[in-house]
């Protein structure tokens, strides 16, 4: 993704949307979609969630040209990770206290919940035999302004038990062996400011994790080494992050959320110098008459070309060549964003009830 301009970046816009109209599909989907995957053998996989946050969702199976319902499972949160090989999938389980507190193992060959463990999001796969995800931070409380740190984890005491090499003396994100359960701590988590959303360099030795409160670090996963860490917002006005992603083209990470000077940032993967920083608001005046433009979602194809979903269903299209466009798909806000295997087309999905395709030039 080539920078174009300064410090507050106006990318170049494309003279007309690109983009043919999004069809609706999957017209049956509960309120919120938190996650989009193809399988290897083309299926979707899509993980739903109700308009309540106490109760858990299901996992669907769809295939065919209407994305038709295959398999389901239910008692699962999003957003999930996929295995490379497309065996395994990661997904959050149940809550404790009303937030998130164990973590699903679904093997995909039978569609069922494989094993329970006590670990959080975010989650990401190295290869079939290692993941990485979060153990669990402490629980807190509040007295007046003062935050009280109680000793016990935010997890089933059982549930802890049943796997005590995840437990780690203290919160952090972890490497995972999948099947004897090896744990390897590669980052401290923050009380209060616990990782949110995480990817790997193309070479798989670099984990990249963001927080709420725009912490950004990137870990070397062969040693655990801290490469470099961007500190957190002193003010949520000053931005706040739902999504990232790597532009392994470029080499670039790319963070979305919300803000009043800037919602988006594209640092230089490497070194985690600022680039840029965007205002999709800013961005996008005028083209929509709903609320405040703010980023849910984020994902890069491999040749680099860049999707931002909104809140209020407007799509942000960042070409190879720096140019953008901004497109509507709906109404709502765009969670999850998936490229179909060939490349010729995208999935969105999020908080209306069914799913988008949007046809794409392939790769």
């Amino acid at each position: 993704m080539r920078m174009i301009d300064s410090v507050e970046l106006h990318p170049q816009r494309a003279p007309a949307p690109p983009r043919a109209a999004s069809t609706s599909v999957a017209k049956d989907t509960v309120p919120y979609v938190e996650f989009l995957a193809f399988e290897p053998r083309g299926a979707l996989l899509v993980i739903e969630a109700p308009n309540i946050a106490s109760q858990l969702g299901r996992l669907v199976r769809r295939s065919g040209p209407r994305f038709e319902v295959e398999a389901e499972l239910t008692g699962l949160r999003g957003p999930g990770a996929l295995s490379p090989g497309g065996r395994w999938l990661l997904t959050g389980g149940a809550l404790l206290s009303g937030r998130a507190a164990s973590c699903e193992v679904i093997d995909l060959l039978t569609f069922q919940v494989v094993r329970t463990l006590p670990l959080m999001r975010p989650f990401v796969w190295i290869d079939d035999e290692h993941f990485i995800a979060q153990s669990p931070n402490w629980e807190s409380t509040f007295e007046g302004a003062t935050v009280v740190r109680t000793e016990r984890r935010r997890v089933e005491p059982a549930l802890a038990a049943s796997a005590p090499s995840l437990m780690t003396p203290a919160p952090s994100m972890v490497r995972v062996t999948l099947t004897t359960l090896d744990c390897q701590p590669l980052l401290p988590s923050l009380l209060l400011d616990e990782e949110t959303c995480a990817v790997l360099s193309s070479d798989g030795d670099v984990l990249y994790t963001a927080t709420s409160y725009s912490r950004v670090s990137a870990v070397r996963v062969s040693d655990g080494q801290l490469l470099w860490q961007r500190p957190p917002s002193r003010l949520v006005t000053e931005g706040t992050v739902y999504a990232m992603a790597l532009d392994s083209s470029t080499n670039r990470l790319v963070t979305v959320g919300s803000g009043v000077a800037h919602d988006t940032l594209v640092l230089d993967a490497q070194r985690g110098d600022e680039l840029s920083r965007h205002s999709l608001e800013k961005l996008t005046r005028a083209m929509t008459t709903g609320p405040s433009t703010r980023g849910d979602a984020i994902h890069f194809r491999e040749n680099g070309l860049g999707v931002i979903g909104t809140n209020n269903g407007l799509v942000i299209e960042i070409g190879t060549d720096g140019r953008w466009c901004a497109f509507k798909a709906g109404t709502r806000s765009h969670r999850a964003i998936a490229f179909s295997p060939d490349g010729a087309s995208m999935i969105l999905g999020g908080a209306e009830k069914n799913l988008r395709v949007v046809p794409l030039t392939a790769r």
